[in-house]
């Protein structure tokens, strides 16, 4: 019986379909949390900071919202993604779409929404739980693909 070493395995250099569905349940969890904090009136007051914006609008312009990321996030994560598919494991694209799931997630963290569980809603409940389920994904499988192009 032949041995095999480390030697005989490759790395798949193929699509990274993993990458690429965490980061459309990562739009996806922005899209629900954007229509929560739209329906619930929840601003993006991130450690306090507040613009004189509607939701709606600050939502327009990138601000977020008190559960939603900023649209530039799951912008920059799908088009990452979507890029991955054709050019293969890049250290930066797994870089940028774990560093996006992290900010999503400090930035969840330092909402005042999310300490004041006993003011949330139902969906408002839903939006902070899917919210940071996505986002820890795209973390793992970001992190995932920038360990595979660096082999």
């Amino acid at each position: 019986m032949p041995v095999t070493t480390g030697e005989d395995f490759r790395v798949d250099t193929g699509p990274d379909r993993a990458l690429l569905a965490a980061s459309v349940a990562f739009a996806a969890a922005a899209g629900l949390g954007s229509a929560v904090a739209i329906r619930d009136d929840l601003p993006g007051e991130p450690l306090g900071m507040t613009v004189p914006l509607s939701v709606p609008a600050g939502l327009a312009v990138g601000w977020g919202a008190a559960v939603a990321a900023p649209w530039p996030m799951p912008a920059a994560a799908l088009l990452a993604a979507a890029r991955a598919q054709r050019a293969g494991p890049s250290a930066a694209t797994g870089a940028l779409c774990a560093g996006i799931g992290l900010g999503c997630i400090a930035g969840t963290l330092v909402e005042p929404v999310t300490r004041r569980p006993r003011t949330w809603s139902p969906l408002t409940r839903l939006a902070i739980t899917v919210n940071l389920a996505a986002s820890a994904a795209l973390v793992a499988a970001g992190w995932r693909h920038f360990t595979a192009a660096r082999r």
